[in-house]
């Protein structure tokens, strides 16, 4: 099944998202992730970066590092709170 933005969204749209169970959507969310944390819905872009923190992986890391150059303090926030979930070796850019 391939993997929609719309896919993504609605999983991270729900009062409280299940990470566990979203992050098995793996890798293939994370282009979806990528374009949500840089939209203007901070709740949801906050979410997306969380998600992909416990996805994990060099894209992960490049979505987050991209995030704590964000202009909104709070998406900045979010993404250095995202850091802590991955392993030190994906925490370098």
């Amino acid at each position: 099944m391939a993997i929609t933005l719309q896919h993504v969204r609605q999983r991270l749209s729900e009062p409280e998202v299940d990470y566990s169970a979203a992050a098995e959507l793996g890798a293939d969310a994370l282009p979806h992730l990528a374009e949500l944390a840089t939209r203007s819905d901070t709740v949801l872009a906050c979410k997306a970066l969380y998600l992909a923190s416990l996805i994990g992986g060099p894209r992960s890391t490049e979505i987050i590092a991209d995030a704590a150059e964000h202009d909104d303090p709070i998406i900045r926030i979010a993404a250095s709170a995202a850091l802590r979930n991955l392993r030190q070796a994906e925490r370098t850019r």
